[in-house]
């Protein structure tokens, strides 16, 4: 047996997924041989049948590369861990998650879209966040992001557009507490790990208390990471019940990050993480594993459990 990590070409040795990619890279290496391969054109001709494929590669933006290589190991019938390429692919487009979530009865917070010409649906009652459909870590999100009035979040979509060339969404901005859910396994067993909460309440002032490119980036240990989230009994099990319904909606598998709020009794999915990071030090779902007194190597064990036992099957 062969475990494939695929990483994105001329990724620095600081970068947060090196990091990650040395973390999974030492837990597999006790199951069996591990190789790391650039994405390129030559991948498809190192691929073996027998591999299985643990992929870091995101891409370029707007590419989609993570779900470009499920679809790949799906068209040639490579084993990989994570999520299919169905669900990169709606997971990358925040409208599209959004739609989808809506359709099976999940609360989202309403929005519009610029598209570059037209504002297209209704632009909610402020405050709205404003921020690019297809971004990731912040991305787009600034002190510019959140707008207390409609022509104030007309005027940011139509910068961000300009900047990012891509459709902008206006989103009904949720005052409540901001959550995240990771989830590990497959459809016929799912396991919601403990919710985390981040509060940004010890921010300095004038900071922006929502997680924008600058506060994941530059505030990130006066960020407080509350895991297990301190919920109540009620509010804990309607966190595990929309996390598993977006689990199930979106097709996930094998590990998938759930993101929400909190508002009183409602409670809104904000956007669904189909490859969440995994950097032992600062990423999430680490995190909520240290949260149940497990450690790194479970998580990653855990994560590739479904492939092992598909991989040995056959």
């Amino acid at each position: 047996m062969r475990f494939v990590i695929i990483k994105d070409k001329g990724r620095p040795p600081e970068d947060v997924e090196t990091r990650g990619i040395k973390a999974v890279t030492d837990v597999l290496s006790v199951l069996g041989k591990v190789c790391v391969f650039d994405f390129d054109f030559s991948l498809i001709e190192k691929l073996r049948k027998d591999d299985i494929i643990f992929n870091f590669a995101e891409g370029e933006r707007h590419d989609f590369m993570q779900a470009k290589i499920a679809a790949l190991a799906e068209l040639f019938g490579v084993e990989f861990i994570g999520s299919p390429a169905y669900t990169h692919y709606i997971c990358l487009d925040k409208v599209a998650t959004k739609a989808v979530l809506k359709a099976y009865g999940v609360l989202t917070p309403d929005g519009a879209i610029f598209n570059g010409k037209e504002f297209v649906g209704d632009i909610p009652t402020p405050p709205i966040m404003v921020k690019p459909i297809a971004e990731g870590w912040g991305i787009g999100i600034g002190s510019d992001s959140l707008c207390k009035d409609v022509e104030t979040a007309k005027g940011v979509a139509r910068k961000k557009f300009e900047k990012f060339n891509e459709a902008i969404i206006l989103e009904k901005y949720i005052e409540g507490i901001e959550l995240t859910v990771g989830l590990i396994g497959s459809s016929d067993k799912v396991e919601v790990l403990p919710p985390l909460e981040i509060d940004f309440s010890n921010l300095p002032q004038g900071v922006e208390r929502y997680y924008s490119q600058r506060v994941k980036e530059e505030y990130d240990t006066q960020t407080v990471y509350k895991c297990p989230a301190p919920l109540s009994g009620k509010n804990l099990q309607k966190v595990k019940d929309v996390a598993k319904m977006a689990f199930k909606i979106v097709k996930g598998r094998d590990f998938l990050r759930v993101d929400m709020r909190l508002a009183g009794d409602q409670l809104y999915v904000i956007e669904v993480n189909s490859m969440p990071g995994l950097d032992p030090e600062y990423s999430d779902l680490p995190k909520m594993a240290k949260a149940m007194s497990k450690d790194y190597k479970w998580l990653i064990e855990k994560t590739a459990r479904r492939a092992l036992r598909v991989s040995s099957y056959h």
